[in-house]
């Protein structure tokens, strides 16, 4: 392709070429957010039915195994292993008493800084300000 405009500015047309590239990084990382909240609410409604349910891993194992191959079966692409499931199940329970300010937070942040318990959120009596820290550094 022909880079040269006849009768164009130079100058003009990478002003308009940063716009564009902007508006796309803003539309992605919009759609990044909105993806992985909608993940987390998904994950935290999952949550809420284990443990709606009364699940527990000594009796609920065989329930949570059959409930995964039947998601997996109908989504297998979401990742819906019974490990996962349990996760789930942990993340609804570790913040559901939560003020809603957490639980928005929460939301917000990446599956993994949830799943498996990698990181704790420390909040301040005021709610002002969350910390994420590893619980492996904590004493």
């Amino acid at each position: 392709m022909d880079k040269n405009i006849v009768g164009f500015d130079e100058l003009e047309y990478n002003s308009i070429l940063r716009q564009a590239v902007a508006v796309i990084d803003e539309s992605r990382v919009a759609v990044a957010r909105s993806v992985t909240t909608i993940s987390n609410t998904t994950y935290w409604r999952i949550g809420k039915i284990l443990k709606e349910k009364k699940l527990e891993s000594k009796h609920g194992g065989q329930v949570v195994r059959r409930l995964s191959a039947d998601l997996k079966e109908r989504y297998p692409q979401m990742g819906m292993s019974p490990r996962n499931l349990w996760y789930m199940k942990t993340f609804y329970e570790r913040y559901a008493e939560c003020d809603e300010k957490v639980q928005r937070s929460v939301a917000l942040l990446p599956w993994s800084h949830n799943e498996k318990g990698n990181f704790v959120l420390y909040l301040f009596s005021n709610y002002s300000r969350i910390q994420l820290i590893n619980p492996s550094i904590i004493v």
